[in-house]
């Protein structure tokens, strides 16, 4: 009897097993597209895709231009280092958030970043509030930014949002940055978060931008935290150029395509992320990986 419980207990460990390896999950991506001019391209189709994981292909099921919501949540540097731009970018920030509520009904939260993480207005559609909002923005005299822990801060309270589109967007400039957080581990939250960052630095393109190692491992979480989310980096050489860049982020946003592809049911996940393409020449895919998967029944 002991034998026979054995036998059968093994067989339906088995039949568990080939069930598991059998079922094949659906993953959802949303695809940022861009010519070699970093305009978004148009027109696309589920044959124009192309996703790899560790090396091999997927089938692309499904994809065309998304009108799902999404959870905006902005960052903004306020320490004593944004002074002398506080008026662009309160303008910038300003102009950013509403058109991002007016035109793809966002949901969009402002914090601030100076010696803590501080919500200035929390997630909202209205844009009256919102350009309430942008006139908190103040430089705070003495303070630094805590840029890991903001971004850690935001990534604990998107946990408690069920809207599968998120993305962060931040504003900052080469100030003195105090965060807690190491870097490694900011990235190991951003990758299992589902989560597109974008950063938009204000830069003077000096070597004093590296003067620590809290400045390093902060400009490496924006040169990596963007391009491992798909998001978008870019330095700006003055604060008059930010308005322009973050039109061009609200633009990437109102582009982006939902790219379901299938994934074939495998006891060890794929090592790295998907990598999208596109079959066009000339073009540039970036990609946000939606977590959790979905069984396809």
């Amino acid at each position: 009897m002991r034998t026979r419980g054995l036998r059968l207990a093994i067989a339906l460990a088995i039949a568990a097993s080939s069930t598991l390896l059998a079922q094949t999950t659906e993953q959802t991506l949303y695809v940022s597209v861009l010519d070699k001019a970093n305009h978004p391209v148009t027109g696309l189709a589920v044959s124009d895709f192309v996703v790899k994981e560790d090396g091999v292909a997927r089938e692309v099921l499904r994809a065309g231009r998304t009108a799902d919501p999404i959870d905006l949540a902005v960052l903004v540097d306020n320490s004593q280092a944004i002074q002398q731009y506080v008026n662009d970018v309160r303008k910038a920030v300003g102009s950013f958030m509403t058109r991002m509520a007016s035109e793809q009904s966002a949901s969009v939260s402002l914090i601030g970043m100076a010696d803590r993480p501080t919500g200035l207005q929390d997630y909202t559609s209205s844009v009256a509030v919102l350009q309430k909002a942008s006139t908190k923005i103040f430089a705070q005299p003495g303070a630094g930014t805590v840029f890991q822990d903001s971004i850690n801060d935001v990534l604990k309270g998107f946990k408690a949002r069920p809207n599968p589109r998120k993305a962060i967007v931040v504003i900052t400039t080469e100030g003195t940055d105090f965060s807690n957080v190491h870097y490694q581990r900011t990235l190991e939250n951003l990758a299992g978060s589902g989560v597109a960052l974008h950063v938009l630095v204000i830069t003077n393109r000096s070597n004093e931008a590296f003067r620590d190692e809290q400045a390093r491992d902060r400009a490496y979480v924006f040169d990596q935290g963007t391009s491992q989310t798909g998001g978008r980096r870019q330095d700006l050489l003055s604060s008059m150029a930010l308005a322009p860049g973050l039109d061009q982020v609200a633009e990437d946003l109102a582009s982006q395509y939902k790219v379901v592809y299938a994934r074939p049911g495998e006891l060890i996940p794929p090592k790295a992320g998907p990598e999208i393409a596109v079959k066009r020449p000339d073009t540039t895919a970036r990609g946000t990986l939606v977590r959790p998967v979905t069984p396809i029944a």
